[in-house]
């Protein structure tokens, strides 16, 4: 009995160590996620087949063939990756390359230049050249109001040349060009009533054409835009005029300036011009040999630097258009080409 209770006494500490390791050790692997279970050991390693020869895999089935020929799951995944992370040089779907002067479009549209009419030419992808003409022509019929008869007339016609820009093969189009033919111009005829007074440089004048100045008074008047020639024009827009696909149909738009310079202001008249209501002292509107003449010529001189020093601020002619143009392939190119 006593030697029993030496041998407990004595191995009791141990046993309670080992326990309290294991049971430590099992939570730990519990935290780890890990089953406290232990682990079976390991199927003894079965021995490699042979494996067949060249001869011997051709002679097989296809499936066992084709079994053959699969690729480690390691380097498929590899190949796979490789694919994805390689650029695709691939052109956006609808866009297709345009050979030089491969299409051609003509179109119409309207801006403050007037009714136009243009031909553009593919040159690249990103570059086009643009040739438009505009007209317009108005003439009003007799305007009266206190003795003045006027007739007047709008009359704009200009010709350019456009080297259209489309960065980044985008719709947003950048032009410069030349306006090389511009005869743009605003003018007006009178006609003034005898006796019919007027003020002109703070001075007051009477129209001729009665008693002691039987000729009237006539005059021509004329503010031109073409102060430049030729003059450089800057304009952006949207939409391109021959698009870069096998559509035939384009609705372009155009915003900018022609730098034309300020306006020229010409007046000439004609009759006599008397400095009383009664027609009694008068001259030849014409001449600066006649006192009245002289006075008259040099407030008119007076009022046509004033409106110079005024319309010397406006020096660009805007640009504003909108219109419709059809493209198509030029005889001596084919379809375009499209980029993969």
């Amino acid at each position: 009995m006593r030697s029993l209770f030496a041998f407990h006494s004595f191995h009791a500490p141990v046993f309670s160590v080992i326990a309290l390791i294991w049971f430590w050790t099992g939570w730990a692997q519990i935290a780890k996620g890990q089953s406290p279970v232990i682990a079976a050991p390991r199927p003894a390693a079965q021995p490699a087949l042979d494996r067949p020869t060249s001869s011997e895999s051709s002679a097989g089935s296809p499936e066992e063939a084709s079994a053959a020929d699969v690729r480690p799951p390691a380097l498929a995944d590899a190949k796979i990756a490789n694919q994805r992370d390689r650029p695709w040089d691939a052109a956006p779907a609808g866009a297709s390359h345009q050979q030089p002067f491969s299409r051609v479009g003509v179109g119409v549209g309207v801006s403050p230049l007037g009714i136009g009419a243009n031909a553009t030419i593919v040159l690249t992808d990103f570059f086009d050249g643009r040739l438009s003409g505009n007209y317009f022509a108005y003439n009003n019929g007799r305007i009266e109001a206190d003795g003045f008869n006027v007739y007047g007339g709008l009359h704009l016609a200009s010709a350019q040349a456009s080297l259209d820009v489309y960065p980044f093969r985008s719709p947003v189009r950048l032009s410069a060009g030349l306006m090389f033919y511009n005869t743009n111009h605003v003018s007006a005829t009178m006609r003034i009533a005898p006796g019919t007074g007027f003020s002109l440089n703070g001075d007051s004048y009477f129209a001729g054409g009665a008693g002691a100045a039987p000729t009237p008074l006539t005059g021509v008047a004329a503010v031109a835009f073409h102060s430049v020639r030729p003059a450089p024009t800057l304009t952006f827009g949207i939409g391109k005029f021959i698009p870069r696909s096998n559509r035939h149909w384009s609705f372009p738009a155009e915003y900018g300036v022609a730098f034309t310079g300020a306006p020229s202001i010409s007046i000439g008249l004609a009759g006599m011009v008397c400095t009383d209501a009664k027609l009694t002292m008068c001259g030849d509107a014409s001449s600066s040999s006649n006192p009245v003449g002289a006075a008259f010529n040099s407030d008119l001189q007076a009022k046509i630097a004033s409106w110079h020093r005024s319309l010397n601020r406006v020096r660009i002619f805007p640009i504003l258009s909108g219109g419709v143009v059809y493209s198509f392939n030029t005889p001596w190119q084919g379809t375009p080409k499209a980029k993969f």
